[in-house]
């Protein structure tokens, strides 16, 4: 459950571009959010032994930090901006036991933005 999360997020915000202001606050919420849901999933899980737990503990405390890298800077103005921060600001609002769910993660606003990307991309 918990690298189901994490490649949940990994994926949204690896596809997302971010600026100095409102997309990156909504990612850094976001990203915050997804590793406080991992951690508690991580501490109910019983069948994680003590090694699993130090092992995946430090990938889930880091994780924002590593996603930040992957990010790309750009303004405002650029056409994907709007949907990004929508798309970020709508995962952000889900429940931790919603994300859990197999495609849990993928808000109306995330399937916009997604369609945004393809049309963009001429697929």
């Amino acid at each position: 459950m918990v690298v189901r999360i994490i490649a949940g997020i990994a994926l949204a915000l690896g596809t997302a571009y971010a600026g100095a202001d409102s997309l990156t606050a909504a990612a850094d919420d976001l990203c915050e959010h997804v590793k406080s849901c991992a951690m508690a999933q991580m501490a109910a899980e019983e069948d994680l032994t003590p090694e699993m737990r130090q092992m995946v503990e430090p990938v889930i405390q880091n994780m924002c930090s590593s996603m930040r890298g992957q990010i790309q800077d750009v303004g405002s103005g650029h056409p994907l901006y709007g949907p990004s921060v929508a798309c970020m600001r709508s995962m952000s609002s889900i429940s931790c036991d919603k994300m859990m769910e197999g495609d849990g993660m993928y808000t109306d606003e995330c399937k916009e933005y997604e369609a945004r990307v393809k049309a963009m991309a001429g697929e």
